[in-house]
């Protein structure tokens, strides 16, 4: 998958209407979206083919956050791009020096940069 935007994103995002956004963001970039609300649904995504890269929020409900979603897929595919995405600066603060992070809200020209960043 090339930064042109071919592939399959994971987007982990409880909030449809911030998932609704994102996924037009990344259609528009050339992506195919799948879209979960939680972490254990975004495992369970894993598992099946065909997912290419993770964008995930930091901050969700449930017993896993973005931050520990991301090192748990990084223990089941160590090689899959991961990009958390959060508004809240504390959160940033620590995943910052393990994942790369994109700060919400987001331009399409800045998701970009990031997706490039991740799959050079």
């Amino acid at each position: 998958m090339g930064a042109g935007g071919f592939g399959t994103v994971l987007l982990v995002e409880d909030n449809p209407d911030v998932a609704h956004a994102s996924s037009g963001l990344l259609e528009q970039l050339g992506y195919a979206v799948r879209w979960v609300p939680d972490a254990d649904a975004a495992l369970k995504e894993i598992d099946h083919d065909g997912i290419d890269l993770v964008l995930s929020d930091i901050v969700m409900p449930g017993h896993m956050d973005g931050l520990g979603l991301a090192h748990a897929i990084r223990q089941l595919r160590p090689a899959l791009p991961i990009l958390l995405a959060t508004g809240y600066s504390e959160a940033a603060q620590k995943a910052r020096s393990a994942f790369p992070i994109l700060h919400k809200p987001y331009q399409i020209h800045e998701l970009s940069r990031a997706l490039a960043k991740l799959t050079e």
